[in-house]
C-alpha cells in the first residue's frame, strides 16, 4: 500500500481563548512611556513620538495685496522668530487706518525664511499619541519605537483587510452569516462601534456605515469594486472568506455572536507586525486558572475542522470523516489525492487537500 499523501494546509485560526503577542510602533522614533513588565489597558499612551516639522510657503505678498518689496514692512516676525498657533505675524493696514488685513499662523512653528512675495514658515505637527489597544502585559520595549504586548482573548482571522486598526464595541447587525448587510440597518446606533456583517455588505450601507462614525466591519465578503471605496472611507474592515458575496464561515460568526458588546481589537493590516494576517481579538481579563499555552497545532487528520476553498462547496465548513489511503478519481477522471469531508449540513463528499484548509 502507498504512502498517505497529507500536504501541509494553510490554517485560518479561530479560538475561544489564546494568548498572542503584538508590536505597537511609533510611525516615527519618539519615547517609549511604558516599561517592560508593566500592565495596560486598551486606551494607555505607551509611545510617544517627537514633534514633526514640515515646511509651507505661502504667497504672503498676495495675500496682503501689496508689492513684493514692501512686504518685509508689514511683517511682524523675522526669520528664525517662534510663532504660534493663531499668532499674527502680518498686518497690513487698509482704509486709512481703520481696518487692517491679517495674517494669523495656521500652527506653531518659526518663519523659515522670506523670499520676495513668499513666507516659509517649518511648522509643527502635534505629537503623536501610541495607544496600546491590546489589555496585557509589556513584554519587552522597542527602544524609541513601542513596545511588544502579551495579551489573552478570542481570536478570529481573515482573509483581507484594509483601513489600519481599530478600538470599540462588537455590534452585531444580521442574524445569520449568510446574510447581507443593508444600509437602512444602519443607524445612530452604529457609532463608535465595530459592525460585524454576513456574507456581504452594499455600498449604500458602507457610506452610511462612515456617515454614522463606526469605526469598523467584519465581513464574510466583499464585493471588488468596493475595495477603492473601503480605502477612500478609511473605515478599518477585515473580510474572513474573500472577494464577492460569501457567507461568514459558522466557527466565526459564531465566536463574533457570543462575543456581541464586547469590546474588540480589528487589527486590518495585512502582515501587520506580530500578525501574519488580518484579525480580530477580543481580550478577556486574566484568571488565576492555569496558565495559556500557544494554541494547539492543526493538524490534518480524521477529525480536523477544515473549510473548502474552491468548488462548488466553497466556503462551506466541516471535519475530516476519512483520509483515504489512494488517490480518488475525481469527475474529471483524474486522480488525486485528498479527503473524506462530512460537511455541517451532515452531507459527505471527497475534496482534494488543494481545495481544503485548516480552520480552528
Amino acid at each position: 500500500m502507498p504512502d498517505v499523501f497529507i500536504p501541509a494546509l494553510s490554517q485560518t485560526r479561530v479560538l475561544p481563548l489564546a494568548r498572542i503577542r503584538r508590536e505597537r510602533r511609533l510611525p516615527t522614533r519618539g519615547t517609549v512611556l511604558a516599561q517592560s513588565g508593566a500592565r495596560v489597558s486598551s486606551l494607555d499612551v505607551v509611545a510617544k513620538s517627537n514633534t514633526v516639522g514640515h515646511l509651507r510657503a505661502v504667497p504672503l505678498a498676495r495675500y496682503l495685496r501689496t508689492p513684493e518689496a514692501n512686504l518685509p514692512k508689514y511683517l511682524l516676525k523675522k526669520p528664525g522668530d517662534e510663532i504660534q498657533a493663531r499668532q499674527v505675524i502680518a498686518s497690513k493696514p487698509e482704509l486709512f487706518g481703520t481696518l487692517q488685513r491679517l495674517y494669523r499662523a495656521p500652527a506653531s512653528g518659526r518663519i523659515a525664511a522670506v523670499q520676495g512675495a513668499w513666507l516659509a514658515m517649518d511648522l509643527v505637527d502635534q505629537p503623536f499619541e501610541l495607544q496600546a489597544l491590546y489589555r496585557g502585559g509589556v513584554v519587552s520595549v522597542i527602544p524609541n519605537l513601542g513596545v511588544v504586548i502579551e495579551a489573552t482573548g478570542a481570536l478570529a482571522q481573515g482573509i483581507w483587510g484594509a483601513g489600519g486598526t481599530c478600538y470599540g464595541v462588537l455590534k452585531l447587525m444580521v442574524d445569520s452569516p449568510s446574510a447581507v448587510l443593508a444600509e437602512d440597518q444602519i443607524d445612530l446606533s452604529v457609532r463608535g462601534t465595530i459592525l460585524v456583517a454576513g456574507a456581504g455588505v452594499t455600498e449604500e450601507a458602507l457610506r452610511r456605515a462612515a456617515q454614522e462614525r463606526a469605526i469598523g466591519l467584519i465581513v464574510g465578503g466583499l464585493a471588488l469594486h468596493l475595495r477603492d471605496l473601503v480605502t477612500r472611507l478609511a473605515l478599518p474592515i477585515v473580510i474572513t472568506e474573500g472577494w464577492g458575496e460569501r457567507a461568514m464561515a459558522a466557527p466565526i460568526f459564531e465566536l463574533l455572536r457570543s462575543r456581541n458588546d464586547a469590546e474588540a481589537v480589528v487589527n486590518a493590516s495585512s502582515g501587520a507586525r506580530g500578525a501574519a494576517r488580518p484579525d480580530v481579538f477580543i481580550p478577556v481579563l486574566p484568571t488565576g486558572g492555569a496558565p495559556i499555552g500557544p494554541p494547539p497545532t492543526l493538524v490534518a487528520e480524521v477529525g480536523a475542522p477544515v473549510r473548502l476553498v474552491s468548488g462548488a462547496h466553497l466556503g462551506e465548513t466541516g471535519k475530516i470523516a476519512q483520509v483515504p489511503a489512494a488517490p480518488a478519481a475525481l469527475e474529471s477522471g483524474v486522480l488525486a489525492w485528498g479527503a473524506q469531508v462530512e460537511l455541517i449540513s451532515g452531507s459527505r463528499l471527497f475534496v482534494p487537500w488543494e481545495n481544503l484548509e485548516l480552520i480552528g
